[in-house]
């Protein structure tokens, strides 16, 4: 494959990235698996993966502000929990065995799928966080076990980035019924930009980055996470939701058959 072929097809690989992250949190179902059929060892796609999303993820982020505007104080709560989380998970992804990816990704990603396939039914609502107190459910033990998952879902983003998107667009959609799928995904930009901000400086301390790839990989992330937002406006919520847990599952068996070769 000459150099500007593989230019072009890692910038292809990054924008549709982008796309699918900004607009259904799974870009891993692109940058993953098409890292590993590049020839990268499983962490070091995973590495490069985290590495070229985060430019996508600032530009998502910045597609996403119309969403964002009623809905910070929820985000001021997410913020710390999923940096906390990512800080962790990253430095787990050095301290143990690379085999475990075979053994929890899939699983994960695969089960984060099924629960979006089923309708949530959720209240008709702009999205705003008016005359609503809590910003995680009604009771104490819902709001608790928000929390919890959030964090769960921080570190899981620092240590395997494939999937994390999802996991956390999937929570949200559960914890958040009233609102629409474009503020959920529009808070699940933010998340996932913190945690792979984080794990952007862990891994630039901790591994070799393989620049030849990550750059244009960002480059693309950064076209795709500005469209993403944009389509999603324009889609009903059900098929962003049918899409991503279809897609999820495609990216489970797919790990899960190439882990079997």
């Amino acid at each position: 494959m000459s150099g500007v072929v593989f230019v072009l097809l890692l910038l292809g690989i990054g924008i549709l990235s982008g796309i699918i992250s900004a607009a259904a949190g799974l870009a891993s179902l692109v940058s993953y698996p098409s890292l590993l059929a590049l020839g990268l060892p499983p962490v070091m796609a995973n590495v490069t993966s985290a590495f070229s999303t985060v430019t996508g993820n600032y530009s998502s982020v910045f597609s996403s502000f119309k969403e964002l505007e009623h809905n910070r104080r929820q985000l001021w709560i997410i913020l710390p929990l999923v940096f906390a989380g990512s800080v962790i998970g990253a430095f787990l992804l050095f301290a143990v065995p690379s085999k475990w990816f075979a053994e929890l990704v899939p699983l994960c990603i695969a089960l984060a799928g099924i629960i979006l396939l089923f309708p949530h039914h959720p209240k008709q609502s702009t999205g705003t966080m008016a005359g609503n107190s809590k910003l995680f459910g009604k009771s104490r033990i819902g709001q608790f076990l928000s929390i919890i998952g959030i964090f769960i879902v921080g570190i899981y983003s620092g240590f395997f980035n494939a999937g994390a998107g999802v996991l956390m667009l999937t929570l949200l959609t559960v914890i958040n019924r009233q609102k629409s799928f474009a503020v959920n995904n529009a808070l699940k930009n933010v998340a996932m930009t913190v945690t792979n901000t984080t794990s952007w400086i862990v891994f630039a301390l901790e591994t070799t980055i393989y620049w030849n790839y990550v750059i244009p990989l960002m480059i693309g992330n950064v076209i795709g996470g500005y469209l993403g937002p944009i389509i999603v406006r324009h889609l009903p919520g059900r098929l962003m939701q049918i899409i991503v847990g279809v897609g999820s599952l495609i990216l489970a068996v797919s790990l899960v058959i190439r882990n079997l070769i």
